[in-house]
């Protein structure tokens, strides 16, 4: 699915310029050096018979805004419900115990805010389970035309960003369940789920219209990483809808350069523009050129690990916890 109508991408919550699709080619920049290739956090240390694993793990309910649903798995039944559940799916690993919490990441799909399920990650976020993170995949309230009108659009992203930002709250409210370090929690999300990385990172505890269901719980995360959206609209200015400041979470945005071929996304037009008004707050925004593809795979060990790990290395304080 593409952006086609300017005026419902204009008025989108912070100018998301993300769809659902797959990856393209992939042409990693130069991997850093420096890092370990194996050990913990860096290579699989694990089976999957080793982790322990939570299944549908209830983290906000909330009415149904009008035939939404949360996963295309559950589409059918969902879309005449009078409430969604939202649910998630946990990972984790034995070297995560009371007495030593581990680091945490959560995966979010993308599906342009009306596809998708928390199973299209599961693979990545075993990836990182198996290598010594809690991992989680989680759904996201998803609105059918959305592209119909502004006011839906709208709507269909403020919904999946409080959810976004809830199921943050939620594993930090019961971090000693699932034994995680709160302090070392990323955020990984391709497409859709890259838009909500990025906006959770900028204004969690801020976007206008949201609920948090665990007062007194911040959405902050230690760091995020997205791959095929932007939060810069060619159309609009969009400072007025997100708060950017020095204390938000880091970011790490890969994207096609020089035109994401799904959104229309540009390199100099987008990318550059949000990687601007990101480090001029006094945060970070690192860009990874990805080649010509909408997103690309992020999972441990894949293609593109070198430069996620780089990047989540020392924003989750890795090497003192190895």
């Amino acid at each position: 699915m593409k952006f086609t109508h300017s005026a419902i991408v204009a008025s989108a919550l912070a100018a998301l310029t993300a769809c659902g699709g797959g990856g393209g080619a992939e042409s990693p920049t130069p991997p850093p050096t420096g890092l370990p290739s194996t050990g913990l956090y860096a290579s699989t240390q694990y089976s999957v018979a080793q982790l322990k694993e939570y299944k549908d793990v209830k983290y906000s309910t909330r009415p149904n805004g009008g035939g939404q649903f949360t996963s295309d798995r559950t589409r059918r039944e969902e879309k005449t419900s009078p409430t969604l559940t939202m649910l998630m799916d946990i990972w984790v690993p034995p070297n995560a115990t009371a007495n030593k919490l581990q680091p945490a990441v959560i995966l979010i799909h993308g599906g342009a805010f009306v596809a998708g399920s928390k199973e299209d990650h599961q693979a990545k976020a075993l990836s990182y389970a198996q290598a010594g993170y809690v991992a989680a995949s989680i759904n996201y309230r998803l609105t059918p035309d959305n592209e119909t009108d502004a006011a839906t659009r709208l709507r269909a992203i403020t919904h999946a960003a409080e959810d976004m930002a809830n199921a943050v709250r939620y594993l930090k409210a019961n971090a000693a369940t699932y034994r995680i370090d709160t302090t070392r929690l990323a955020t990984i999300g391709s497409s859709a789920g890259g838009a909500l990385s990025l906006t959770n990172a900028i204004t969690g505890d801020e976007l206008a219209g949201t609920v948090s269901d665990y007062p007194g719980v911040s959405a902050k995360v230690a760091a995020a990483v997205s791959t095929g959206a932007t939060l810069i609209d060619s159309l609009v200015d969009t400072t007025p809808l997100l708060r950017f400041d020095a204390t938000d979470s880091p970011v790490q945005l890969f994207h096609a350069n020089p035109t994401d071929p799904v959104t229309g996304a540009t390199w100099s037009g987008n990318v550059l523009l949000t990687q601007q008004r990101i480090n001029g707050s006094g945060n970070s925004c690192v860009v990874v050129d990805q080649g010509t593809g909408h997103t690309v795979d992020l999972e441990l060990g894949g293609t593109w690990w070198p430069s996620v790990q780089s990047f989540l290395w020392p924003k989750l304080r890795l090497d003192a916890l190895r």
